[in-house]
């Protein structure tokens, strides 16, 4: 049988009042609230199924069609590496053109060994560096050690333990974070609390007290006409054990629109029934739903952080599974593109005069030196809303 919605065939919970044709009664301000609730939750509920659904995909496509591909370019650069190292022994190449290959190694194995550790990799590393790997970036965080304190005012001992973009950043955020907790606290909040507030707190534990009484009596209502036990046929004991079994899990949940749907589902109540709700049943159900939305937001919230970072925060909350889609075609697009420049110019450099070619425009350091700054400051930033949540 398929589960009640309080919005079947796209009917109001408020039924069209049959005493006068084509119009319905006013509703009032705890109904509508009722009613958008619901509505929101029942539309909440499909995305957040959405994003629990598209977990398994994406991982079953980033296994089948990413990691490959991220393996075949890996493997490339590792060629190209190889070929680099060879070519820097050849007579033919001048001083300013090995050391142009040089840079060019030196950078490709930066990033190669920061993906995975890998002793062949190291060993040409510190062949053709001065430093020893991951030693050679103390410039560059001293750079981001004068930004923190441009931004967040706060000083990074230069004898830092982080030995990586990754570790700083951490470790600014931990510094920032201690540093709001050693401020002052404001003295609004140290005063105490008002008349009003203190009315409000005891509005909101009787809304508290009232949400929580009217979920019990729901659930003993379903239970009453549920239990199992009291069924002598088999087939509806055993439908009705299933449904007891929506119903704990619903009451666990707080989770009342659920409940409100097994009722429907088994006819305890109809749609009349929750038109005719007294007002203060009805403030009792919506605190309860407001909270049931919250809990779904965070969810689906939580479920979406991991693609919100993979895509660098260019989209917000709109974020779709199709959005998550696109941009994985777009990745495998850009990625084939460069596998394929790539092993062209592994053919092309085996002939040392089109590798003599290629390094004319090239430039020692040409890479944009704000790019670490950049990736560094968006590692700490994203150490910050983690926080915050």
């Amino acid at each position: 049988m398929k589960q009640a919605s309080l919005f079947d065939n796209d009917r109001s919970v408020i039924p069209v009042n049959p005493g006068v044709a084509g119009s319905q009664p006013i509703l009032g301000k705890e109904q509508k609230l009722f009613n958008k609730l619901i509505a929101q939750i029942e539309a909440l509920r499909q995305s957040v199924q959405q994003w629990r659904d598209y977990g398994s995909v994406y991982q079953r496509r980033y296994a089948d069609e990413i990691a490959p591909l991220n393996q075949q370019l890996r493997d490339a650069r590792i060629a190209m590496v190889g070929l680099l190292d060879q070519a820097m022994n050849s007579r033919e190449l001048g001083k300013k053109q090995r050391d142009k290959v040089r840079d060019i190694v030196l950078g490709q194995l930066s990033e190669l060994l920061g993906e995975s550790a890998d002793a062949e990799l190291l060993r040409l590393y510190e062949k053709h560096s001065d430093f020893p790997f991951g030693d050679s970036g103390d410039g560059d965080f001293d750079d981001i050690r004068a930004m923190a304190g441009e931004i967040f005012g706060i000083e990074i001992d230069p004898e830092h333990s982080a030995a990586s973009p990754e570790e700083l950043a951490e470790l600014i955020a931990e510094q920032v974070d201690a540093s709001r907790q050693d401020e002052p606290p404001r003295a609004n909040k140290a005063r105490k609390k008002n008349a009003k507030a203190a009315a409000r707190d005891a509005s909101r534990e009787q809304a508290e007290q009232g949400a929580s009484q009217s979920i019990r009596e729901i659930y003993r209502k379903l239970v009453s006409e549920l239990h199992p036990d009291r069924e002598q046929d088999a087939e509806q004991r055993a439908r009705k054990t299933e449904l007891m079994q929506q119903v704990n899990q619903a009451y666990e949940a707080r989770d009342l629109l659920a409940l409100l749907q097994l009722q429907l589902r088994i006819e305890q109540i109809g749609p009349d029934s929750l038109a005719g709700l007294a007002q203060e049943r009805l403030r009792h159900y919506n605190f309860v739903l407001k909270e049931q939305f919250q809990r779904l937001q965070q969810e689906q919230l939580q479920l979406m952080d991991p693609f919100l970072l993979m895509m660098g925060g260019r989209m917000s909350r709109g974020l779709t599974t199709d959005d998550v889609q696109r941009a994985m075609d777009a990745d495998i697009r850009e990625m084939k593109a460069a596998l394929k420049y790539l092993k062209a110019d592994l053919a092309s450099f085996r002939d040392i005069r089109n590798l003599k070619a290629s390094l004319r425009d090239y430039r020692i350091g040409q890479a944009d030196e704000d790019d670490e700054l950049d990736m560094m400051l968006s590692q700490l930033m994203s150490q910050q809303r983690r926080r915050r949540r």
